[in-house]
């Protein structure tokens, strides 16, 4: 579980993007790469929001990524701030990286001073569970049906 969390890096974003299209292309925000890119550079600016945080190894090799966003299901706009994109390379799974992404991201919302975040996931709703996340609704999205859940920061 050698690794650290940083904020991703414009090198990153290429392979990056091509493992979250390689993984995900069925899925409409995944099926694009230059939309995936395009997407990560506005993680780069200086807004506070989206930001995106990458998981490296020693030698700075990505090893995944998460987001904190705003908006991110148009239906629930409502929910304004967002855990999203977590997402471990797969020759690192089983190593907790997505959990030290996850912790990462919930220690900076709470620095942000945000409120409360939501997900969505089709099948990680146990792994969210640990960390106290609670299951507020089921949606189709993409294809899917995935559940929203809701962590009280």
């Amino acid at each position: 579980m050698n690794c650290r969390i940083i904020p991703l890096l414009s090198e990153h974003i290429a392979p990056l993007a091509q493992a979250l299209h390689t993984e995900w292309h069925d899925f409409a925000p995944w099926a694009d790469v230059a939309k995936i890119h395009a997407y990560y550079q506005t993680c780069l600016n200086d807004a506070p929001l989206p930001v995106a945080f990458a998981a490296v190894d020693e030698q700075g090799r990505l090893k995944g990524s998460a987001a904190l966003k705003r908006h991110d299901i148009q239906a629930f706009s409502n929910y304004e701030y967002w855990l999203g994109d977590v997402f471990v390379l797969p020759e690192y799974r089983g190593e907790g990286v997505g959990k030290q992404l996850v912790q990462h991201c919930l220690t900076a919302a709470r620095e942000m001073k945000l409120p409360s975040l939501y997900l969505y996931t089709p099948d990680m709703q146990a792994v969210y569970a640990k960390f106290g996340w609670q299951e507020i609704a089921q949606h189709w999205y993409n294809g899917e049906t995935v559940s929203i859940m809701k962590l009280d920061l």
